[in-house]
């Protein structure tokens, strides 16, 4: 068995395939916040007796992207070369917002007092200036253990060129405390730019003892369960073992949002569609991002929490518009949704959990989208009547009825994510008019064609159990690890020759590493990209290099570069000098041979007419159960289709029709 268990902000699903590829057992629990691993072993306890005898348990989970946000690390203590003690605080002179008078800069991830300085020193080159002096290090690590630090990271100037001094810090470290989780930046991120590597490192030190305790709790109450596996997801879209995960914390940032990128993908080949746009709605935001030819974009920096992060990730961009995302009247007047969250306790005022919170879920509820009977497949009842009175003082402030302001909650929720589509799409020079939108997360397929439409999007792709598509994702993902090396050297000036050599040696290193870690690399694929810049610019583009006869050709990386440029920004300039800046190398693994499951067709449930509030109007839509639609039906908007993990609205002027997969396909009529 192949368990796949994905923990979101307000619930926890759980998927069971067996090794026909065949769905076994689905669940969806509410999330346990204050410890996500508890919400998976009662996603686990759900199970029938013997599902998780020897299975494999393929795990997402916002643990790491929790820790810090929320600042629930280690007390970490630093080491950096003498002289850069305030790197962390002088940061950059970006702004978030550049006209605010009372800005201020993202609080560090570590104290200044635990910030010691050694006397140590190289150059961009990675050449000696001032030795490592081993004394130095030995009374800083002290000073820190005295202090009650219980994590380091290790951050030297130019470590991305040579490692040496880090690695011996290493050592020394070890010998002093062994049992103290300990990161290095050239471990961590191999890349120029102090400033971002040392956050980064900042922050793989500040998550990961909590990382680490936590995949320990789940892999030792899951082996209880007589689980033979656990293996988690990066947030490169990769799947890797647990031990690997723990050695690197920081890759599992947004790993749930990943997965469920992954399991798009896979949607999206069975149906025959190579270009989409995902959208995850799920109860605390809605992740979006954009596939191209398959392969969903990647980027090698995000930031979390104001924090720089070099991480390479699915490139995922995320707006504050849940199913919990809760309304308010901001101090002009105005309607707003989000970003502020009710979660899963105490959750939308529709829960019964005495919040009062008016959220999204509740505006779908008092439009008669979600049926209170008909939630979680009846087994979990909402309160309309706790819906409406906490929308009634801003419908009194708005002077509408409490069913037009859900109406206006509900659009303002799409043009939100509509945004958030524009950003990862349009603002990266990529069109999404001919693409397919997949709509999956407990509330995405009920915004998804309100969407499609403000993007001029025309066809809208729902899978089977949509509301279980992220953990459906971890089941289809295979093996990905990323390795970068900063190389920063004028193309004009770079030998094919020397450029292959370099590249070897990263893959040397990668290779170790690997096998290191225990990794069986029979059938892995290596793919190669070289972040390039014109001269003077301060940003990169990653440029894939073109291995078709085996040779790698600085003039191709060039060429490729100037028409890469040409496209994401508009305007290229071949006269201009080009850098080659950093190496990067990818290693993947096939992924597993996973048959999609389908919905099985149920001629014995039927459909029934009810009203819903639409353009301000009180209308009859159909209702109908999904299973009740075979391959081949069609249904013409207004029209609702449930099932026990998401409900999907057909609006007027659209149809949906059910594919041969059993996928539910809306297009605008």
């Amino acid at each position: 068995m192949r368990i796949g268990a994905e923990c979101g902000g307000t619930f926890t699903d759980v998927v069971v395939l067996d090794e026909n590829g065949a769905l076994r057992a689905i669940d969806k629990v509410f999330s346990t916040p204050d410890d996500p691993s508890r919400a998976v072993v009662n996603g686990l306890n759900g199970l029938a007796a013997g599902l998780t005898e020897g299975a494999a348990l393929l795990h997402g989970s916002t643990v790491a992207t929790n820790a810090l946000l929320e600042r629930r690390g280690a007390r970490i203590g630093m080491l950096v070369t003498r002289g850069f003690r305030d790197l962390v605080f002088l940061q950059r002179q970006d702004r978030l917002r550049m006209y605010d008078l009372g800005y201020r800069k993202p609080v560090p991830l570590v104290r200044r007092g635990d910030i010691h300085e050694v006397d140590e020193r190289l150059d961009h080159d990675g050449g000696v200036v001032r030795a490592l002096d081993e004394e130095s290090v030995r009374a800083a690590a002290r000073a820190l253990l005295d202090a009650g630090v219980t994590a380091i990271a290790v951050a030297y100037l130019h470590a991305y060129a040579d490692p040496r001094h880090e690695l011996r810090t290493r050592e020394i470290l070890a010998e002093l405390a062994p049992d103290l989780p300990v990161s290095v930046s050239s471990g961590v991120v191999r890349e120029f730019r102090e400033y971002e590597r040392t956050a980064t490192t900042a922050a793989d030190a500040f998550i990961r003892p909590v990382v680490a305790g936590y995949l320990d709790r789940l892999a030792r109450t899951a082996t209880a369960m007589g689980v033979e596996s656990l293996q988690v997801m990066q947030s490169n879209g990769g799947i890797v073992p647990a031990n690997v995960a723990g050695a690197h914390p920081v890759t599992m940032l947004l790993s749930g949002p990943a997965a469920g990128v992954s399991g798009a993908i896979g949607v999206a080949e069975s149906a025959g569609v190579a270009d989409v746009v995902t959208l995850d709605m799920g109860g605390t935001s809605t992740d979006v991002a954009l596939v191209t030819g398959g392969e969903p974009h990647v980027t090698a920096e995000t930031v979390v929490d104001g924090l720089p992060l070099r991480v390479p990730m699915v490139d995922i961009t995320t707006v504050g518009a849940g199913g919990g995302s809760i309304v308010a009247i901001d101090s002009g007047g105005l309607l707003t949704v989000g970003p502020r969250s009710a979660g899963a306790d105490p959750g939308p005022a529709c829960y019964g959990r005495g919040s009062g919170l008016p959220t999204v879920t509740d505006a779908n509820v008092l439009r008669g989208l979600i049926r209170p009977e008909s939630f979680l497949g009846g087994r979990f009842a909402l309160d309309r009547g706790a819906a409406a009175d906490a929308f009634a003082p801003i419908a009194g402030r708005l002077g509408k009825p409490v069913e037009r302001v859900a109406e206006d909650v509900y659009r303002l929720a799409g043009v939100a994510m509509a945004g958030a589509i524009r950003v990862a799409s349009v603002e990266r020079g990529q069109e999404v008019e001919g693409h397919t939108l997949i709509a999956y997360g407990g509330a995405g397929p009920l915004h998804a064609a309100s969407v499609a439409g403000e993007l001029g999007i025309a066809r809208v792709l729902v899978p089977p159990y949509p509301g279980l598509a992220s953990a459906y994702g971890l089941l289809t993902s295979g093996f990905r690890r990323e390795f970068g090396r900063t190389a920063l050297a004028a193309a004009d000036d770079l030998a094919d020759a020397d450029l292959a050599a370099t590249m070897g040696e990263l893959a040397d290193s990668g290779r170790d590493e690997l096998v290191a870690d225990g990794i069986d690399l029979a059938g892995a694929r290596h793919t190669w990209a070289v972040d390039m810049r014109y001269a003077g610019q301060g940003f990169e583009v990653a440029v894939p290099v073109r291995r078709g006869d085996g040779a790698v050709r600085v003039a191709d990386l060039v060429a490729d570069f100037h028409e890469l440029h040409r496209t994401r920004f508009g305007y290229a300039d071949p006269a201009k000098r080009v850098q080659v800046v950093t190496l990067r190398l990818t290693v993947t693994k096939p992924r597993p041979p996973v048959v999609l499951p389908r919905v099985a067709h149920d001629p014995g449930r039927t459909g029934e007419r009810r009203d819903i509030v639409e353009d301000g109007r009180t209308v009859t839509a159909l209702f109908t159960h999904r299973a009740a639609l075979p391959a081949g039906a069609e249904v013409t908007g207004p029209a609702v289709v449930e099932e026990d993990t998401s409900t999907c609205f057909v609006p007027s002027g659209w149809t949906a029709h059910v594919d041969e997969l059993t996928n539910l396909v809306l297009e605008r009529s």
